[in-house]
Protein backbone atom coordinates (compact mmCIF):
# COMPACT_ATOMS: atom_id res chain seq x y z
CA UNK A 1 0.00 0.00 0.00
CA UNK A 2 1.34 3.83 -0.56
CA UNK A 3 0.14 6.59 1.24
CA UNK A 4 -1.34 9.97 -1.40
CA UNK A 5 -2.92 13.22 -0.44
CA UNK A 6 -6.38 14.60 -2.23
CA UNK A 7 -7.84 18.01 -2.03
CA UNK A 8 -11.37 17.65 -0.89
CA UNK A 9 -14.23 20.91 -1.57
CA UNK A 10 -17.06 20.48 0.95
CA UNK A 11 -19.83 22.45 0.13
CA UNK A 12 -23.31 23.15 1.82
CA UNK A 13 -25.77 25.63 3.48
CA UNK A 14 -26.68 26.11 7.10
CA UNK A 15 -29.61 28.52 8.12
CA UNK A 16 -29.79 29.59 4.08
CA UNK A 17 -26.08 30.63 4.48
CA UNK A 18 -23.78 28.90 2.01
CA UNK A 19 -20.38 27.68 2.74
CA UNK A 20 -16.90 25.36 1.65
CA UNK A 21 -14.49 24.33 3.23
CA UNK A 22 -11.37 22.86 1.66
CA UNK A 23 -9.80 19.87 3.13
CA UNK A 24 -6.76 17.78 2.54
CA UNK A 25 -7.47 13.97 2.94
CA UNK A 26 -4.26 11.02 3.53
CA UNK A 27 -5.27 7.99 2.02
CA UNK A 28 -3.75 4.50 1.28
CA UNK A 29 -4.04 2.95 -2.19
CA UNK A 30 -3.81 -0.56 -3.19
CA UNK A 31 -3.51 -1.68 -6.72
CA UNK A 32 -5.67 -4.20 -7.63
CA UNK A 33 -5.14 -7.14 -9.91
CA UNK A 34 -6.47 -8.82 -13.11
CA UNK A 35 -8.33 -11.88 -12.90
CA UNK A 36 -6.09 -15.27 -13.73
CA UNK A 37 -7.56 -17.73 -15.44
CA UNK A 38 -6.76 -21.26 -15.67
CA UNK A 39 -2.85 -22.03 -13.69
CA UNK A 40 -0.99 -24.52 -14.78
CA UNK A 41 -1.64 -26.76 -12.28
CA UNK A 42 -5.61 -26.95 -13.33
CA UNK A 43 -6.78 -24.28 -10.43
CA UNK A 44 -9.66 -22.28 -11.88
CA UNK A 45 -7.12 -19.30 -10.93
CA UNK A 46 -9.08 -16.10 -8.88
CA UNK A 47 -11.34 -13.23 -9.68
CA UNK A 48 -10.18 -9.65 -10.51
CA UNK A 49 -8.96 -7.47 -7.82
CA UNK A 50 -10.45 -4.65 -7.86
CA UNK A 51 -8.09 -1.02 -6.74
CA UNK A 52 -8.84 -0.07 -3.62
CA UNK A 53 -8.57 3.74 -1.11
CA UNK A 54 -8.61 3.60 2.43
CA UNK A 55 -9.31 6.48 4.38
CA UNK A 56 -6.04 7.44 6.92
CA UNK A 57 -6.49 11.20 8.02
CA UNK A 58 -8.01 14.82 7.00
CA UNK A 59 -6.48 18.34 8.19
CA UNK A 60 -8.07 20.44 8.78
CA UNK A 61 -10.01 18.31 11.30
CA UNK A 62 -13.42 19.65 12.48
CA UNK A 63 -12.16 21.88 15.33
CA UNK A 64 -13.56 22.44 19.08
CA UNK A 65 -17.10 22.12 19.36
CA UNK A 66 -17.39 22.05 22.96
CA UNK A 67 -19.01 18.22 24.12
CA UNK A 68 -19.58 17.82 20.15
CA UNK A 69 -15.97 17.62 19.11
CA UNK A 70 -15.92 13.70 18.66
CA UNK A 71 -19.05 13.87 17.19
CA UNK A 72 -18.15 16.40 14.80
CA UNK A 73 -14.72 14.47 13.68
CA UNK A 74 -16.29 11.72 13.34
CA UNK A 75 -19.13 12.66 10.78
CA UNK A 76 -16.22 14.91 9.11
CA UNK A 77 -14.13 11.69 8.52
CA UNK A 78 -17.03 9.55 7.48
CA UNK A 79 -18.36 12.44 5.09
CA UNK A 80 -14.75 11.99 4.11
CA UNK A 81 -14.59 8.52 3.60
CA UNK A 82 -17.53 8.52 1.78
CA UNK A 83 -16.29 10.80 -0.96
CA UNK A 84 -13.09 8.97 -1.32
CA UNK A 85 -15.39 6.25 -2.17
CA UNK A 86 -17.92 7.48 -4.48
CA UNK A 87 -17.31 10.89 -6.14
CA UNK A 88 -13.28 10.89 -5.36
CA UNK A 89 -12.63 7.60 -6.52
CA UNK A 90 -11.81 8.41 -9.57
CA UNK A 91 -9.45 11.33 -9.09
CA UNK A 92 -8.07 9.25 -5.95
CA UNK A 93 -7.12 6.31 -8.33
CA UNK A 94 -5.36 8.93 -10.78
CA UNK A 95 -3.70 10.81 -8.20
CA UNK A 96 -2.19 7.35 -6.87
CA UNK A 97 -0.77 5.89 -9.75
CA UNK A 98 0.39 9.14 -11.57
CA UNK A 99 2.56 9.41 -8.10
CA UNK A 100 3.53 5.41 -8.28
CA UNK A 101 4.43 6.05 -12.05
CA UNK A 102 6.30 9.13 -10.97
CA UNK A 103 8.38 6.68 -8.23
CA UNK A 104 9.21 4.06 -10.91
CA UNK A 105 10.69 6.97 -13.48
CA UNK A 106 12.75 8.38 -10.24
CA UNK A 107 14.34 4.83 -9.14
CA UNK A 108 14.90 3.74 -13.17
CA UNK A 109 17.04 7.47 -12.95
CA UNK A 110 18.51 6.81 -10.00
CA UNK A 111 19.80 3.36 -11.75
CA UNK A 112 21.05 4.71 -14.65
CA UNK A 113 22.63 7.22 -12.74
CA UNK A 114 25.11 4.66 -11.36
Amino acid sequence: MTTHKIRWLRTGSYNGMDWEAEHEITFRFRPGRPAKMYLRNGDPGYPADPDEVEFVSITPDAGDHGAFSDIAQRNLESDAQEWLETDGFDEAIQIATSDLDAAREFAADLRADR
